[in-house]
Parts: structure tokens; C-alpha cells; sequence
């Protein structure tokens, strides 16, 4: 038999096409086939086996297609003549084994993730080799070990083929609090799966899986209902992340550790491509009066970016800043608004060396401010509004209270201040 190589995309399609369009017998045919072309033997078995169910006479005139189900009649029948019934001593037994070397196993998988880790890195230093190929097997290991580390000993010794996906959205919808993780799993075995028939893991493979993933996800969407619709991304964001291992923008935390270490529960990929420990995103937010600004670039993250920062479970309480925020724009009335501006156009128009009108201007503002009530005050003094420098495309970090003390302290020039009322304004006017 002359195997070929599996062609991933195709094998999704034909799954997609036997998901939409039950029963599918002429995308099942071809599915078999390409298994079996591929040197993929078991998967030919199984997936014939369920043709056979639906149309006995089907490929027949194959002439492999017997030497497939002989050898599983076979395998059936050893297995049979073998089965007794061991002894309740046996029992006990066996289970303490069984106990005993789970642990061990697991102490040991951690070791060599440990040793593997240390060879990644040596094989990317200068002093290593630069064999990209090396470096790729190291990686493929990384999924089995961590699920063996974990304690998914199954999925690593026992390579099913997927179920279906409407099979996989119905578990979803009987427990929702958990659909992430259970559509995460089923990528995972997806992925692995496609791997395990893949005799070299390379960039191009990697990049099928990728697809073929995607897919899986776009099918486990559109069979769920729309409160569920988004998890499925969300479990490709980390089947990326801890099988794929995706590079991002940031490869430590703020915090110095690595972003491919950061657990389930804490991390996020936004669009601008960053990966993030919600923690310490969080309190980056928090620290910088709430305003959704990417602590790195100093970008501000789109709009789908803040939804999922806020409804991460870590970053809840941000939405209460926001709400804040918008309470500060709106206890700002339109007289101050005009004010603002007023002075920002006389800070932009002075060319005097003396500066005169801008300093008048700034002390008649100055004594306006000292009229308004106190909420209003603490409101100029708390907001702020995401502006950046025009010349430097660096974050203004400071409220608009702020920068007026400080131009009237000559800590920041008249024209850098009137570049932040001018976006300031701006901004609170399309807040009404």
C-alpha cells in the first residue's frame, strides 16, 4: 500500500459535511479512503465499520476493505478467548498498583517537562543548535507531558477519534458553568487526534491543526445556543495557547514570568495580539484610574477587547470603574466643558515668548474652578480620558485637574496641556 500524506483540511470538510448532512454515506466513503491511503489504519477501520452500519455493501469493490474487518473480527476474538475474571486479592491489588504508578508517572512526567524546558532553551541560545526542526520535536512533546502532569493520563495513551460536535454542544448546554472546559477538551482531542497520525510535527502541520481547529470551533458555535455561542472561541484562545503554543507580542508577564506558564484561569489573548495574566492586567487597569489602555503599547484596546477583560472573572470589578468613569464624564456640566476648550484654543494660538494670554486665561479658569461644587471638582480631578501625545504617540497619564496644576506650576507646557483638553473635551462630549 503506497500511504500518502493526510491532507487535514480535507478530513475537516468531511467531517463538517458529514455533521450538516447526515448521513453523508458519499463523505464517509471518501473519508475512509483518504484515512486509509494515509497509512491511518485504525481510523479507516472505525469510520468503515460505521459505514457499513448505514449501507452494508458499501466499497466493496475495495479490495482492503475485507483485510480491514477480518483483522478486527480477529482482534475481537483473541480478546474474548482471553477475558476471566480476576480474583477480589487480584482486584485490590491491581488498584494499588494502579495508584502507585499514577503517581509515580506523574512525578515523573513533570521531570521530564522540567528537562525539556531546559533543552528548549538551550537548543534557542546562541550556544545551542538553531535546528528548527529539533526544536519543533521538543515542543510536540510539550501537550502530552502537561496533560500527563495534569492528570489526563487518557488523553495521552488513548487517541480517539472526535465525536461529534453536536454531541460536544449538547454537554455544553447540560452544564454551562463548565462549557469552556468542555469544549476545550474536545479541541485538545481534536488536535491530538490529527497529531497522532502526523509522522513529524512541522510549522506547516501545525498550521492545518490550526484550521481544522478553528473549524471545529466554528461547528461547535453555530450547533449551540447564542448564550453559549462565544465559549468556543474562547477554548480555541487556549488550546493556542497551552497545545499550539502560539507566540505572542509579550512573552513574560509584567511580572517577569512567562506567558506560555500562565494557568487557564488567569490568562487572555487580546487583539492586538498580547497575551495577559488577568491579575496583573487588572490591577495595571486599576492603577491607571480604569481607563482600558494596553499597559504595554499604550494602544487602547478595542471594543472587544474591553468586553472580555470585564467579563473575565478576574476583571469583574473593572466594570465598576467604568461605570465610574462614566459618572465622572457626566458630573462635568457643559459650561466647564466650554470653559476647557476656550482655554485649550488660547494655549494652542499663543506664539509669545512671555505667553501672556495663556497665563491670563489659565488663572480666570483657575478661579472659575474654585466656583463649581466640590463633586465637580473631584470629578475633573478623578477623570481620565484616554488621550495620547500627538508628537509622541505616548498615553497622557493624568486627569484633566492634574494638568492644569501643573501647567499653572509650569510642570507641563501650555501646549502639551491644550493637546489634552482639546481630546479631553473631545471626549466628554460624546459621552453626553
Amino acid at each position: 500500500m503506497a500511504e500518502s500524506e493526510p491532507d487535514l483540511t480535507f478530513l475537516n470538510e468531511l467531517y463538517g459535511e458529514i455533521e450538516r448532512n447526515p448521513p453523508a454515506l458519499e463523505a464517509r466513503k471518501l473519508l475512509t479512503q483518504h484515512c486509509y491511503h494515509s497509512g491511518w489504519t485504525d481510523a479507516a477501520r472505525e469510520n468503515l465499520q460505521q459505514l457499513r452500519a448505514l449501507d452494508p455493501s458499501a466499497l466493496e469493490e475495495e479490495p482492503w476493505t475485507r483485510d480491514l474487518l477480518q483483522k478486527s473480527s480477529s482482534k475481537a476474538t483473541d480478546k474474548s478467548a482471553s477475558e476471566s475474571g480476576p480474583s477480589p486479592v487480584q482486584v485490590a491489588a491491581q488498584k494499588l498498583e494502579m495508584v502507585e504508578g499514577y503517581q509515580s508517572l506523574r512525578l515523573r512526567a513533570k521531570k521530564m517537562l522540567q528537562e525539556t524546558r531546559l533543552l528548549q532553551n538551550f537548543v534557542s541560545s546562541p550556544a545551542g543548535s538553531t535546528n528548527p526542526e529539533l526544536r519543533a520535536r521538543f515542543e510536540a512533546h510539550d501537550p502530552d507531558l502537561n496533560a500527563l502532569v495534569n492528570g489526563r493520563v487518557s488523553s495521552v495513551l488513548k487517541v480517539q477519534q472526535p465525536g461529534s460536535a453536536r454531541g460536544i454542544a449538547r454537554q455544553m448546554e447540560k452544564d454551562p458553568e463548565k462549557a469552556v472546559d468542555v469544549a476545550a477538551s474536545d479541541l485538545e482531542d481534536v488536535a491530538r487526534w490529527l497529531r497522532s497520525h502526523v509522522t513529524r510535527t512541522t510549522a506547516g502541520d501545525n498550521d492545518a491543526i490550526r484550521e481544522a481547529l478553528v473549524k471545529r470551533a466554528q461547528a461547535l458555535s453555530a450547533a449551540l445556543p447564542d448564550a453559549l455561542k462565544k465559549h468556543p472561541s474562547t477554548a480555541m484562545m487556549h488550546i493556542e495557547h497551552e497545545v499550539l503554543k502560539r507566540k505572542y507580542h509579550s512573552e513574560e508577564t509584567m511580572y517577569g514570568d512567562l506567558v506560555s506558564d500562565i494557568p487557564r484561569a488567569q490568562f487572555l489573548v487580546t487583539d492586538d495580539g498580547y497575551g495577559w495574566d488577568m491579575e496583573e492586567l487588572a490591577q495595571a487597569i486599576k492603577s491607571n484610574g480604569g481607563i482600558m489602555r494596553n499597559p504595554l503599547s499604550k494602544q487602547m484596546f478595542s471594543p472587544d477587547d474591553v468586553r472580555a477583560i470585564i467579563q473575565h472573572p478576574l476583571g469583574q470589578d473593572l466594570a465598576a470603574l467604568q461605570i465610574e468613569q462614566s459618572k465622572l464624564s457626566l458630573g462635568i456640566r457643559e459650561k466647564t466643558v466650554d470653559e476647557l476648550d476656550k482655554m485649550a484654543k488660547v494655549f494652542l494660538a499663543d506664539m509669545s515668548e512671555d505667553q501672556l494670554k495663556s497665563r491670563e486665561v489659565l488663572e480666570t479658569f483657575i478661579a472659575y474652578l474654585a466656583t463649581l461644587p466640590v463633586t465637580e471638582q473631584e470629578a475633573l480631578d478623578k477623570l481620565r480620558v484616554p488621550a495620547v501625545d500627538s508628537h509622541t504617540g505616548m498615553a497622557f497619564d493624568t486627569s484633566i485637574g492634574e494638568a492644569v496644576r501643573d501647567a499653572q506650576g509650569n510642570k507641563l507646557c501650555f501646549h502639551k496641556c491644550a493637546d489634552l483638553l482639546t481630546q479631553a473635551v473631545s471626549h466628554l462630549k460624546k459621552s453626553r
